[in-house]
């Protein structure tokens, strides 16, 4: 018997129009997956979570038919998240955006900070906050995080902070304290209804080539989650994104196979018991932030 997941990371593509510098390169192929393939995705999934998350690296709103996707999460009662820079949003997918499978959309704000843009601070936020206006005045029932994932001990992202604070409170008429939050550092703050900035650290990818932090400790991946990439490979978490700990083939094999593999099987047994069987899970520095 398979276990109920809080939610499923499906990767529509892999393909992003930016380059962030705090995110690593991806090592496959530029990959969407087919309307086909992810509809029977869909229709297993639905025995096993209640909640999907678009996302493991790309961009899904690089895809012109993302409604087409997101009826088919429709179809099958299953909620969604969306993560997105913003940086191709525009009008034209605010209805679309507006779907009533949509759960939670994510807002990368640092995804800016990250990348060279010919277009000014202003011109980036512009589109990501008239979103969040059409969705004030049409009174979304989905949250909007505008993600500050850029905290750490020196403080090297308070510039950037500063003007993204200082655009959203003069469009909002806020008064967002930018020190308060460097001092208190809260996890969220409400901007509007279901409307917040979200707070977190600077972290690093897991990679082979990383050196290894630890060979014990515990891990949500597979307990609360996992993940299928663009291509149909299943993997343990959301940050295994080449697929490094390839569980299985999910155009070849059903969902409730390889879930109930014994390598998943074993996986799962290690992290109860604080042991790290697989490498990328022994040099991931994210991790640790769940040992018990």
């Amino acid at each position: 018997m398979v276990k109920k997941f809080q939610k499923v990371y499906i990767e529509l593509t892999n393909i992003c129009n930016l380059k962030c510098s705090f995110c690593p390169p991806p090592l496959n192929d530029n990959k969407t997956m087919s309307l086909e393939n992810f509809d029977i995705l869909n229709s297993q999934l639905k025995d096993l979570t209640k909640q999907l998350a678009y996302h493991l690296l790309g961009d899904p709103l690089v895809l012109g038919n993302l409604e087409k996707y997101l009826n088919v999460s429709c179809k099958y009662n299953l909620k969604v998240n969306i993560t997105t820079a913003g940086n191709t949003l525009t009008k034209d997918d605010f209805e679309v955006l507006s779907h009533k499978t949509i759960r939670q959309i994510n807002f990368s704000i640092n995804s800016y900070n990250g990348n060279s843009h010919k277009k000014s601070l202003e011109e980036y936020l512009k589109p990501i906050l008239d979103f969040i206006s059409f969705c004030i005045d049409k009174k979304q029932d989905f949250f909007i995080n505008l993600r500050i994932w850029n905290f750490d001990k020196v403080q090297s992202s308070k510039d950037f902070n500063t003007k993204v604070f200082d655009i959203v409170n003069k469009r909002f008429n806020l008064k967002v304290d930018l020190e308060k939050i460097y001092k208190e550092k809260p996890k969220n703050i409400r901007i509007a209804r279901k409307i917040f900035f979200d707070f977190d650290e600077y972290f690093k990818w897991p990679s082979l080539d990383n050196k290894i932090v630890s060979k014990e400790g515990f891990c949500y991946g597979l307990d609360s989650h996992f993940g299928i990439t663009s291509s149909g490979t299943v993997v343990p978490c959301c940050l295994d994104i080449n697929a490094e700990i390839n569980l299985g083939d999910s155009t070849q094999n059903n969902l409730k196979d390889i879930l109930n593999s014994n390598k998943v099987t074993n996986i799962q047994e290690a992290f109860k018991k604080n042991i790290l069987l697989e490498e990328l899970c022994q040099k991931c520095e994210y991790r640790t932030r769940f040992d018990k």
